[in-house]
């Protein structure tokens, strides 16, 4: 493990000391937690800080961190990307909502919340096509549904210069050719340089088609 945290660290050196220890301290309590509530593939938890904390960061050097931004993660499940991301970003004015529809992984987030001290994240077990009377500056996701899927549902809660920023696989080339049947975007891929097939795609001027 500890070669994994110099890995991190080799890749993140602008990271603060406090932002790894507080990031420490929510890898080992996501693995206390996985075992009751099957947060990632047990088969990854000895490449947690590489495979999931710094992939999640990859998003951190994406945002504007001079401006105040309402982010919206989708999915939330083991707290990836949206824990690492409020960890990093906790001296600057972003707030965000992580919304969660599985109630253990809520009440896991909660918890994680809690021991963390974040002041900065907001918990919503619901699923985010019934969330109501909310706009975001910045919407994540990770590993949860295709691009067609969370345009569909995530929508109503953009405003017209919301971004996405989404983690996506080898796949992400047919998903951008499917989505734009159905909507107009612009779009950046983003290659993760440590993993083959990994990427982030950001997606600007959602608008969908008559």
């Amino acid at each position: 493990m500890s070669n994994e945290i110099d890995q991190f660290i080799a890749n993140n050196p602008n990271v603060s000391r406090e932002t790894i220890t507080k990031l420490t301290d929510f890898q080992s309590f996501l693995t206390e937690q996985n075992s009751k509530h099957n947060l990632v593939s047990r088969s990854q938890l000895d490449k947690i800080w590489m495979r999931h904390i710094h992939d999640s960061l990859r998003i951190f050097y994406l945002l504007d961190l001079n401006k105040s931004l309402q982010i919206l993660d989708i999915g939330s499940g083991g707290g990836f990307p949206a824990i690492p991301l409020a960890v990093a970003s906790e001296k600057y004015d972003l707030k965000y909502t992580l919304c969660e529809s599985v109630t253990k992984k809520s009440n896991f987030l909660n918890l994680s919340v809690e021991l963390l001290k974040l002041s900065n994240v907001e918990i919503i077990n619901e699923r985010v096509e019934k969330v109501k009377n909310r706009k975001f500056d910045i919407i994540t996701c990770r590993a949860v549904s295709k691009l067609n899927n969370i345009f569909t549902n995530s929508h109503h809660l953009t405003k017209q210069n919301t971004i996405f920023l989404l983690h996506k696989g080898i796949n992400v080339v047919e998903e951008i050719n499917d989505a734009t049947k159905c909507w107009f975007f612009e779009h950046e891929l983003i290659k993760n340089d440590l993993e083959e097939g990994s990427f982030i795609v950001k997606i600007n001027n959602l608008k969908k088609l008559n």
